[in-house]
């Protein structure tokens, strides 16, 4: 009685407009030697193999051969029994998650020259995308971290960014807080802020803010830097 037939061929792994990622994933033992996995240029394509991530071997778009030494060319029967698992994983090179965010209730600052308390909250968007400056490993910290919980392909963008809250509400508070505090500037010349107070103040908050997802693979895009911050709400506190 002969045992179940292997995989052979190909298959293509696409993302369709809906989807930030989608993985394939699979035993040596259920896949003929020739195996092979169809990538494509507009994503990020990660690829695992024994537990092991070994980047990206398809930059631009191609051919993954999952069982071989060299994971880009057909390998051989013999090659094949060195592996046990693998994982090809695709991620959206045009992912951009658009984020409101908001400080859920005021904090106190003093300000620093009368002493007297006031009250700050703000509020802003941003959008945030896989880090390109190292794409291969801010890709797979972002896998890791955000999309190894249940099935990634169906996250949805409402499900990361319940994700991401608990993580970035707290740093977005700090970091305003701290810009106001470096500003040396009193706290009460902040209140009744015009638009164009509300721009410079967002565009110099960028730098400081950009990189307060880096522990899950995302930065704050440039594109974002006039409306990091869209209000800022200073009152003396009651």
């Amino acid at each position: 009685m002969f045992g179940k037939p292997k995989i052979s061929g190909s298959i293509e792994l696409r993302l369709n407009e809906e989807q930030f990622c989608t993985v394939w994933e699979g035993r040596a033992e259920e896949c003929s030697h020739d195996f092979c996995v169809d990538t494509n240029a507009d994503q990020y394509n990660l690829f695992y193999r024994n537990g092991q991530f070994f980047g990206m071997p398809t930059p631009f778009g191609g051919t993954i051969y999952p069982f071989s030494d060299d994971p880009t060319k057909k390998g051989t029967r013999h090659q094949k029994r060195g592996y046990n698992r693998a994982r090809v994983v695709c991620l959206s090179k045009d992912f951009n998650l658009k984020v409101f965010w908001g400080t859920r209730t005021p904090f106190l600052m003093l300000d620093n020259t009368t002493g007297e308390p006031y009250s700050v909250g703000a509020s802003g968007v941003f959008y945030v995308n896989i880090d390109p400056s190292d794409a291969a490993r801010n890709g797979d910290r972002f896998y890791h971290k955000l999309l190894t919980q249940g099935d990634p392909s169906q996250m949805n963008t409402e499900a990361l960014r319940d994700k991401l809250a608990e993580a970035f509400l707290n740093r977005v508070g700090a970091k305003i807080q701290e810009y106001l505090e470096q500003l040396n500037r009193p706290l009460s010349n902040l209140v009744g802020l015009q638009p164009s107070e509300f721009l410079k103040i967002s565009e110099e908050l960028y730098p400081k803010m950009k990189d307060i997802f880096a522990d899950y693979g995302l930065t704050i895009v440039k594109a974002s830097s006039g409306s990091i911050l869209g209000r800022l709400i200073v009152n003396p506190a009651q």
